[in-house]
């Protein structure tokens, strides 16, 4: 039991107000064909007063999540989680910022006799 309790999550799960707002403020839509669309929110669009009023801290959550919306039967074909991709995206760079940290150099030895 403390093994769970201590571990820690990074990222919030999905949550109904989180998928209520993609509906409602979404501004990017991507036709995906077969009445189709993928619905996100933009940084730039997460970033105003009213999705923040709205999901407070999880706002920035809130991009990462996408929906299929299926226009022919009004409802949701599937729901996108990206923050994994996002925290992988991130590591990579943690990882290529880590090839290019060079060793102390010491000074050279010189030979006595």
């Amino acid at each position: 039991m403390s093994r769970l309790s201590c571990q820690s999550w990074h990222t919030v799960p999905v949550s109904a107000a989180m998928i209520s707002a993609v509906l409602g403020f979404a501004d990017i839509h991507r036709d995906l064909g077969g009445g189709k669309t993928l619905m996100r929110i933009s940084p730039e669009r997460a970033a105003k007063a009213d999705i923040i009023l709205l999901l407070g801290r999880d706002a920035e959550r809130a991009t990462d999540v996408g929906l299929v919306w299926n226009e022919r039967e009004d409802q949701i074909v599937r729901i996108i989680d990206d923050a994994v991709m996002r925290d992988s995206a991130l590591a990579a760079w943690e990882d290529a910022y880590d090839l290019f940290d060079e060793p102390a150099v010491e000074a050279p030895r010189r030979l006595v006799a």
